[in-house]
């Protein structure tokens, strides 16, 4: 319907234009018509793809820390002979979340929150292998919950892992969670906490 502009509705108007003025709408309710369904789109729809954005990153951090995961493991077979484990060590801080993958030799304390190339102690005693940060501005955390914090640890000479079905949470701050547990033999499981992954198991 053609917008009217009631300044020409008056009391000479024209039949036609009288039957315009009768039925039409100005440019200003028009406009608010417009702004309405702005807001309402704003209200139904972006909700919808920022919790389908927060799902995807969390699968992309997940599938990193799969790939991670066995990284680790080959790690600990590339060096067969070798008594020393290759470790995980997760962590955090105000803000990231973080790990680390390294070599665990025995009196060695590493720290994801560090700077690479200083983040195991004492200095040079272990290999930094990788590390990964995620901002938490960023909306995605990552986070272990082994015993006490320790690391999880692929031992030689078979790369079986200790401490045992360790648990990893990989969690938007809005929508979209992933657990991983690892098993004693190293293979991980996966399932959605919160069920908002398509295609994973609600755990």
């Amino acid at each position: 319907m053609k917008p009217v502009d009631r300044a020409h509705c008056g009391a000479h108007a024209g039949a036609r234009v009288a039957a315009l003025c009768a039925r039409g709408m100005t440019i200003i309710e028009l406009m608010v018509v417009l702004i309405v369904l702005g807001v309402l789109v704003s209200l139904l729809v972006a909700p919808a793809i920022g919790g389908m954005v927060a799902r995807h990153r969390v699968q992309g951090v997940h599938a990193e820390l799969l790939v991670d995961l066995q990284l680790a493991r080959s790690e600990q077979a590339q060096r067969n002979g070798s008594s020393t484990p290759v470790a995980i060590t997760f962590g955090g801080n105000a803000d990231v979340t973080c790990y680390l993958i390294h070599t665990a030799p025995a009196g060695v304390a590493c720290d994801c929150t560090r700077a690479p190339g200083a983040a195991c102690l004492p200095a040079g005693a272990a290999q930094e292998i990788k590390l990964m940060t995620f901002a938490r501005a960023a909306g995605v955390s990552v986070a272990a919950s082994s015993p006490g914090s320790a690391p999880i640890k692929f031992d030689p000479p078979q790369g079986l892992v200790t401490p045992a079905n360790v648990v990893i949470d990989v969690q938007s701050a809005t929508r979209g969670q992933l657990r991983t547990t690892v098993s004693g033999l190293g293979v991980p499981t996966v399932c959605s906490p919160d069920g908002s992954i398509p295609g994973v198991r609600t755990c």
